[in-house]
């Protein structure tokens, strides 16, 4: 029996379903107290029209924790590191658009995370035909579609911060295919230092071989992106 299926067995039981409700509101109050420090200073530096573009759930992490307008898509979700690459290279095109929800993932790995959800099963769909996106926080394929294309039409081009994250079998070429974007204001978390100009080297998770969870770990990615906020205005 997985991790997973331990906690859907103890989920069965009221009380099991209430200890576990009360355990992760602690959790996510704890990991607030960790953010909260650097939340001024990430007010003043990303503004309230500002649009983030994320490969994982971290556009939603700093919106919600800043109380913003959500004007980007990528809340909620994360995408392939070569797809988020290839998102980010055409971005007004890929946001115009459909997604197609399937029933399988395109490789290996998104198969595996599509079949084995940490909470709730979850929609997958494909931008114009290609690009894969796991609506990893939504229940149904109406909801993930509607909300996509509600946050998209929002979507401030004059002002974006695109963001990385060097998960979900990231290599060096898909970090290399971000850093020639041609936008100023973008960053790749990154447990490795690569010689790229967007790479934010974060040396706490230099051993793990790739960057840790954004919610969990939010505080550390807080810290390394107020550092780089300051000098990038």
């Amino acid at each position: 029996m997985n991790k997973n299926e331990i906690k859907k067995l103890i989920g069965s039981h009221p009380l099991g379903k209430w200890l576990m409700t009360q355990r992760e509101n602690f959790n996510n109050w704890r990991y607030y107290q960790k953010r909260e420090p650097f939340l001024d200073s990430l007010r003043q530096l990303i503004g309230n029209n500002t649009s983030i573009i994320s490969s994982n759930c971290f556009a939603g992490r700093i919106m919600q924790d800043l109380k913003m307008e959500y004007n980007s898509p990528t809340l909620g979700l994360w995408m392939m590191p070569d797809d988020f690459a290839e998102f980010c290279s055409d971005l007004k095109h890929y946001l115009n658009c459909d997604i197609q929800i399937v029933g399988h993932s395109k490789n290996e790995l998104g198969e595996y995370k599509m079949t084995h959800p940490p909470k709730h099963p979850y929609p997958v769909g494909w931008i114009d035909g290609k690009l894969e996106v796991h609506f990893l926080h939504y229940h149904t394929a109406e909801e993930a579609i509607s909300k996509w294309k509600r946050r998209a039409a929002r979507v401030n081009y004059d002002n974006l911060l695109l963001i990385g994250s060097e998960q979900n079998g990231c290599t060096e070429e898909d970090v290399k295919a971000f850093d020639i974007i041609p936008y100023p204001r973008k960053l790749y978390f990154c447990s490795k230092p690569y010689p790229y100009k967007s790479v934010v080297y974060i040396k706490e998770f230099a051993k793990l071989g790739r960057v840790g969870d954004p919610y969990k770990q939010g505080h550390i990615f807080y810290r390394y992106l107020v550092k780089w906020l300051k000098e990038n205005p």
